[in-house]
Formats: structure tokens, C-alpha cells, sequence
């Protein structure tokens, strides 16, 4: 079912050379079309494998499915890029908790395999898209897979600002920031904050405080197609930031407006045949583990 391969790896390289090398061979002993993704695999040797690699805006057009081989930070970072190209995506597991990367290196050979006979379980994620304005000019303009934060900079000092869902005011608050969390951010930054775990079926995001300074103020979720508004409250004369998936950042102040919606495109994850979200809750979050 897929004939041309995207492999894309972690920015460090080395440490997954040996999955990517292992890839490689197979796909291509399955008369595969296998490209690299230059951001992140132009340390590679790949001349030896008379591959391409090619940059990843532009890699996107060539290929049929994504393997990320790494772990759930390289997985959001490759995911932001190709949702709108409508290509599905499956994860190696390089890294520690793997919520997104969820195949091993073991098994990847067996499993990939079946992906290829088209023997797979497979669902869609909802993004946010995330634009920063003042004055109506659009300064930032990103996509988040996991969350995006407003959180006080080095600061010991709380931020104050005001949040509005679908033009309604929503409320103020004292805090070091908020979190809003996509399903899929659900078990990240969120879960630490003591957001709730939402089902990555679900077209909801969730609003979470991160020490807020009362004690009435909880967790919220609201629908996917809302729009949410993060403005600093006008008297306010410090930073915050804005922080997507962790990895990209932007400074804003009084008179910025945060605009969070959800990406009309969802992204196409893989997973094994046989794939069962709640077994991996159990697994990477320990529940029922005996004392």
C-alpha cells in the first residue's frame, strides 16, 4: 500500500543511525522508494544506499507515510510539519515515554511488515493553530500538536491576564500561566499540571492553570471548534511567553492578543494492529502497579 517511504530521525543524528540503517535495508530489499529528510538526516551516510534526501517542506510531496525514528519530541516536530499533506505517520520509539512513538526498535522490522500489507490500526489527531496579533498584525503564526502555554519568563512574578472562548469572557487570573491542551498533550505538560487525561478520540481541548492564585480555579474543557484568546491584562508591564509543543517560542506583552483555534487538518497516526490506547495509559503511567 505504501511505495514511497519518508524516514525522518532525531536532530542529533547518531543515536539513531542504527534504526534508520536497519530501515533502510529492509524497505529497500521490499523494492521500496525510500527518501531521508535532510533536517534531521543530513549527517546520514546515505550516499551508500543510492537514496535521496531531500528537504522537509518538500519531502512532504514525495512520499505515502512518515516513520520518525526517535521519540515523541521529534515525533511533534515532523507531525507539524506534514499534517497538510495529508500523510500518515508512525513512530519508532528512541526515547523514554513514547506515548507517540509507541513501535520498538525490535519490533519495528515485524510490524512494519504488516503496515506495508496494510495491516494496521489507525486514528486522527486534531492540532491548534496558534496566531499572536497587536493591532491586528499577525506577528506568530505556528501549529501545536501537544499544547500551547502562556507562562511567566525567569521572573518569580505571577502574569495576569485575561482569557475569552468564542468572544465570551472567561475569566482573569493570577498564575504562572495556562495550558492548552490538545487530547494528544493531554498526558504532557497538562497531566503534570493536574489537567485531565482526555480520550484521543475527542475533538476538545482543555484549559489548565499552572498555579493559579486562588484556589477555586480548575480544569476546564471545552469543544474543539472553540476559539480561545489569551490577552495580558492591559496593566500589566512584564513578558510572558508562548511556548508550542515545547519547542517554538515567542515574547508577548500588554497589547498582544493569543488566538489558539484547531488546525482544520487532522493528523493520520499508525499504530500496530491490535493497538490499545488504555493498555499504553497502563503502561507508561504505571496504573495498578503494586507497591
Amino acid at each position: 500500500m505504501f511505495k514511497k517511504i519518508g524516514i525522518f530521525g532525531k536532530y542529533n543524528g547518531i543515536q539513531s543511525w542504527e534504526s534508520i540503517d536497519t530501515l533502510i535495508q529492509h524497505l529497500q530489499s521490499k523494492s521500496k522508494t525510500v527518501f531521508l529528510d535532510a533536517a534531521s538526516c543530513h549527517d546520514c551516510p546515505y550516499e551508500c544506499y543510492g537514496i535521496e534526501i531531500i528537504d522537509r517542506q518538500e519531502l512532504a510531496q514525495h512520499i505515502d507515510v512518515a516513520i520518525v525514528v526517535g521519540g515523541d519530541g521529534t515525533f511533534l516536530d515532523v507531525a507539524r510539519t506534514i499534517v497538510d499533506q495529508n500523510i500518515p505517520i508512525l513512530g519508532i520509539n528512541l526515547g523514554r515515554l513514547g506515548f507517540l512513538t509507541d513501535i520498538s526498535p525490535k519490533e519495528m522490522i515485524s510490524i512494519l511488515d504488516d503496515v506495508m500489507e496494510g495491516i494496521y490500526e489507525s486514528e486522527e489527531r486534531n492540532l491548534i493553530r496558534v496566531i499572536i496579533k497587536k493591532d491586528d498584525e499577525i506577528l506568530f503564526d505556528q501549529l501545536a500538536f501537544n499544547d500551547v502555554v502562556i507562562h511567566k519568563t525567569d521572573s518569580p512574578r505571577m502574569i495576569e491576564f485575561e482569557t475569552f472562548v468564542d468572544n465570551r469572557f472567561f475569566n482573569s487570573q493570577r498564575s504562572d500561566g495556562m495550558i492548552i491542551s490538545t487530547p494528544t498533550g493531554s498526558t504532557a505538560y497538562g497531566l503534570s499540571a493536574g489537567g485531565p487525561i482526555l480520550d484521543p478520540a475527542l475533538d476538545v481541548l482543555s484549559l489548565v492553570s499552572i498555579n493559579p492564585h486562588t484556589m477555586s480555579n480548575r480544569p476546564y474543557v471545552i469543544s474543539g471548534k472553540s476559539v480561545v484568546e489569551l490577552r495580558p491584562h492591559e496593566d500589566c508591564h512584564s513578558t510572558a511567553q508562548i511556548i508550542c509543543d515545547g519547542q517554538i517560542t515567542y515574547l508577548i506583552s500588554a497589547g498582544y492578543r493569543t488566538i489558539v483555534t484547531r488546525h482544520p487538518n487532522f493528523i493520520k497516526m499508525i499504530h500496530p494492529k491490535g493497538h490499545d490506547h488504555f493498555e499504553l495509559l497502563r503502561a507508561k503511567l504505571h496504573w495498578g502497579d503494586k507497591l
